[in-house]
């Protein structure tokens, strides 16, 4: 085959895993924008949400999957040409995955699978703290595990690593925004990028001919920002135009975030530590702007949006 030749057939059908969140949601929305003639099956790991996708998405099919029980998986999947894969934190990783790889292979329809990961490249596991470990839900544990059984699989898996903080995990902020004008987040370094941006990737992924994304990792960021989060506040104070601080000690943390994260608060933090240690890996690349063909949504800009928001 000549190496100038692309031979990936275009999906004529997505299965799209999460399909109520931040990015399952706006890769609906673009695919069927783009491509209304391809049959879309979205799936939600709660029942209650199939009415609103129903309502929402009157032009696809609306569907209940659960990594834990492999009928509704073989039902999902069941036809599909393209699949979308995602996981919440939290996901015990090694039962989903057997399950999801099971369902695939029983239904063999799938021609293009897209994961979403989130790894600092080529981390060496050996050097996870004991204390990430224990707290064994946390990505840097669970998602290694995610590419092993999908290598393994020979399924035609492309892997998305947000190898970036999502822009909207500022919603998490807001009390200490919106009450003190105070940003209080750990300060590791680490690159950005919007959701909405990566659902676009997703989708013109599943839209391209190009084989050679079969079986490769790439890491997204918007290849602009790489900042701490003290960083973040001065960029806040100028787009705001307001003061805005930054705390990012382990008391504030905590003291912050304890009741959103539970008992899990501390194992965050030490996540964060461990990436802090590890942060010299991260750089920023052009792979989403290759790919969308635009600049994708910088940091400022999406302040600029959400201001309101943020601070109301």
């Amino acid at each position: 085959m000549s190496g100038t030749i692309n031979s990936k057939p275009i999906p004529r059908s997505i299965l799209i895993f999460g399909a109520t969140g931040h990015i399952g949601r706006p890769l609906a929305e673009f695919l069927h924008r783009e491509t209304p003639q391809i049959q879309l099956r979205l799936a939600s790991s709660k029942p209650e949400r199939l009415d609103d996708l129903r309502r929402e998405f009157p032009h696809a099919e609306a569907v209940h999957a659960d990594y834990f029980d492999l009928p509704s998986l073989e039902s999902a999947v069941q036809g599909m040409e393209g699949v979308f894969v995602i996981t919440t934190n939290g996901t015990d990783e090694r039962p989903a995955m057997t399950n999801l790889v099971d369902a695939l292979k029983k239904a063999d329809t799938a021609i293009h699978v897209l994961r979403l990961v989130g790894l600092q490249p080529e981390a060496n596991q050996r050097r996870i703290p004991q204390s990430i470990r224990d707290a064994g839900f946390l990505l840097p544990t669970q998602h290694p595990i995610v590419k092993q059984l999908l290598d393994e699989s020979d399924l035609p898996v492309t892997y998305l690593n947000i190898g970036a903080t999502f822009m909207d995990n500022y919603f998490r902020m807001t009390e200490g925004l919106r009450r003190e004008r105070k940003l209080i987040w750990h300060d590791r370094l680490v690159p950005f990028i919007d959701p909405r941006d990566v659902a676009e990737v997703a989708g013109r992924l599943f839209l391209s001919d190009n084989h050679r994304h079969i079986g490769q990792f790439h890491t997204l960021n918007n290849g602009h920002d790489l900042m701490r989060q003290s960083e973040a506040a001065e960029l806040m104070t100028e787009v705001f135009g307001e003061k805005i601080t930054h705390d990012g000690s382990k008391e504030g943390f905590l003291n912050a975030y304890s009741r959103q994260f539970g008992p899990a608060a501390p194992g965050v933090w030490e996540f964060f530590e461990y990436e802090k240690e590890n942060e010299v890996v991260w750089a920023r690349n052009d792979f989403v702007e290759r790919t969308l063909g635009r600049k994708p949504i910088t940091l400022r800009e999406w302040l600029q949006e959400h201001a309101q928001l943020l601070l109301t």
